[in-house]
């Protein structure tokens, strides 16, 4: 709860000087994420174990904040829901549905070409991410499941990003942006989004 309240109050710091400097941005999208793991065994509530694996992908949006101290130079918050994925577990004829998110703090390189109108930039930081389990039968499946998932995950792990934004709007209020951001979290071989974003800045 400490480290929550000590993020907000940086937030909100941080927006405070950035609208008086005019170097605030807000964004909003949406997009596609690939959920991907080798084979792994699940530990249940219940003690037992099964094998399990997922390979799947779902749609995700976001919300984002940032400050560019620079034209190379930016610092952001972002919330995503990054969408579903589940564990099959045949064996026991269940699967089980994980509802992840992610909220983010990254810093920023970009590389401003064509008079600002285009920039390229990656972004690295920190995820505190989260997942939310539910457990259903597979289809044609009688019954009651005989046990529980496993309860919610939660975490910190690395990511990084790589894309670009572009805008051709005399004012230089309203950017688009595309990027590809790849997560280190948990067992995943692969957490790959792709997000379209409407950027605006104040």
């Amino acid at each position: 709860m400490a480290l929550e309240n000590g993020l907000s109050l940086g937030l909100i710091l941080a927006a405070s000087t950035a609208i008086a400097d005019g170097d605030l941005y807000l964004g909003a999208g949406g997009g596609g994420t690939n959920f991907e793991s080798a084979a792994l065994t699940v530990d249940l509530e219940t003690g037992e174990q099964v094998d399990g694996s997922y390979d799947d992908s779902d749609g995700n949006v976001r919300l984002y904040a940032g400050y560019r101290l620079s034209p190379n130079l930016a610092f952001e918050a972002v919330y995503s829901d990054l969408g579903e994925f589940e564990i099959v577990d045949e064996g026991n004829a269940f699967e089980s549905t994980y509802d992840t998110d992610s909220f983010d703090i990254a810093a920023v390189g970009l590389l401003p070409l064509w008079e600002g109108r285009i920039d390229l930039f990656a972004r690295a930081g920190i995820a505190f991410w989260s997942g939310d389990a539910e457990l259903a039968a597979l289809p044609g499946v009688q019954g009651d499941p005989s046990y529980l998932a496993g309860p919610a995950t939660s975490g910190e792990d690395l990511f990084w990003s790589v894309g670009f934004s572009l805008n051709l709007l005399d004012e230089g209020r309203w950017t688009f942006r595309s990027e590809l951001t790849t997560y280190e979290i948990g067992d995943f071989e692969k957490l790959e989004t792709l997000g379209f974003n409407i950027q605006y800045r104040f």
